[in-house]
């Protein structure tokens, strides 16, 4: 009825004769080409633009009071322990199940968290260390026998029967190995103005990542450059340190623990991405740029925030995939890393998470998305192959 009634309108009937006269007539045919092909190109950017957004990726609000200066997860990935900067404080966080964040009284001034998926470690001033299960909302400290004064944790790894630690006392930062409740005697690094950071349990022993205050740069805002030691020994007994890197790069700031036939670690920095070996090589990825954070996934594809936003890199690839994220997604984000299956970054309040599943890359939406791309650009080049072979024979050169 709607269409009978259409049709037989003396005035729709008129503006309907007139466009099909205007876009059958010889002089006008090619404006409406052209005005075809601007359109088709308009949906088609729009089309592309879109399927380059990564799927797969979350965004919610975490409730938290501060940034995300580290976190453990479980193996599942559901619960974790966070450091959370609350002011000028830190303060233990806990996330159960449900995805809800609440603190965690330790009666301690809580400076570094460690461990494994399966018991969180704490430390704090004054030598205190907790324990506890991955999933628990309460943490044990445990009575350490220091073999001097208890000094204040800087960094540790490691479980419950053995790790490592690095404590500062005073000036002087020392690295100590505990078996049991039993610490070992520290061992300093015999260069001065090298300054260790954090450590993080390998195969074969453990990394330290640090800086060198010698290897300042004010000409580009740089205060000290990198550092990657070598700590062996453990199980109580006193490290043995050997330097495997110093290089005039901004500090490292992440160590990622692999098992992987090619390396045991990779080491992020503000210059570039490195992986360490087996036998204690250290090698420039290739392709990696300077990161701000960095994770790894299940299929060790690295993850990570560069100056051109954030990129995946896949070790033996020359060159990063630039991502594009939801608009929803914040572009802040800082700290990064792998809960269960899935990539896991915060904003730099702390106040929204990111959540990313890789496999999603490889999910039908993303190679119908892909499959469109394929399309649009073949479309195209139908368009301008008839378009150029019409101008030729207007012209009698073909």
């Amino acid at each position: 009825m709607f269409f009978n009634f259409i049709g037989h309108s003396p005035p729709v009937d008129n503006i309907i004769e007139r466009l099909f006269t205007f876009v059958d007539s010889p002089r006008e045919r090619p404006w409406v080409a052209m005005g075809a092909l601007g359109i088709f190109i308009l949906l088609g950017a729009v089309w592309m633009n879109q399927a380059q957004v990564l799927p797969g990726v979350s965004v919610s609000e975490t409730g938290l009071p501060g940034s995300v200066t580290d976190i453990m997860w479980d193996e599942d990935g559901d619960q974790a322990l966070a450091l959370v900067e609350n002011g000028n404080d830190l303060d233990l966080m806990v996330r159960d199940s449900e995805g809800t964040w609440s603190a965690l009284e330790c009666g301690c001034n809580v400076t570094a968290i460690g461990g494994t998926e399966s018991q969180w470690l704490a430390g704090g001033e004054d030598g205190w260390i907790g324990i506890m299960a991955a999933g628990s909302d309460s943490i044990s400290p445990r009575s350490f026998n220091w073999p001097d004064t208890p000094p204040d944790i800087v960094s540790l790894d490691g479980d419950i029967n053995d790790g490592w630690l690095i404590v500062e006392n005073g000036p002087a930062r020392a690295v100590h190995t505990w078996s049991g409740l039993n610490v070992s005697d520290g061992a300093t690094y015999s260069i001065s103005t090298i300054v260790m950071d954090e450590v993080e349990v390998v195969s074969g022993g453990a990394l330290i990542i640090g800086h060198d205050m010698a290897g300042s740069n004010p000409a580009q805002g740089q205060a000290s450059s990198e550092v990657l030691i070598d700590a062996a020994g453990g199980s109580g007994a006193s490290p043995q340190l050997v330097l495997l890197h110093r290089g005039a790069g901004s500090p490292f700031h992440t160590i990622l623990p692999m098992d992987d036939s090619s390396f045991i670690a990779i080491v992020g920095g503000g210059d570039a991405i490195y992986g360490v070996s087996a036998d204690r090589n250290v090698h420039r990825i290739a392709g990696s740029i300077g990161v701000s954070t960095i994770a790894i996934d299940g299929e060790g594809m690295l993850w990570f925030k560069g100056d051109n936003g954030l990129s995946t890199l896949e070790i033996g690839d020359a060159q990063p995939t630039n991502i594009v994220f939801p608009d929803a997604a914040p572009s802040d984000l800082t700290t990064a890393g792998s809960s269960g299956d899935n990539i896991v970054m915060f904003s730099e309040d702390g106040s929204s998470r990111v959540t990313i599943d890789p496999s999603a890359q490889n999910s039908l939406l993303r190679s119908l998305s892909l499959l469109g791309d394929l399309i649009l650009v073949l479309t195209f080049v139908a368009f301008a192959g008839f378009g150029g072979h019409a101008l030729l024979r207007k012209h009698d050169i073909i």
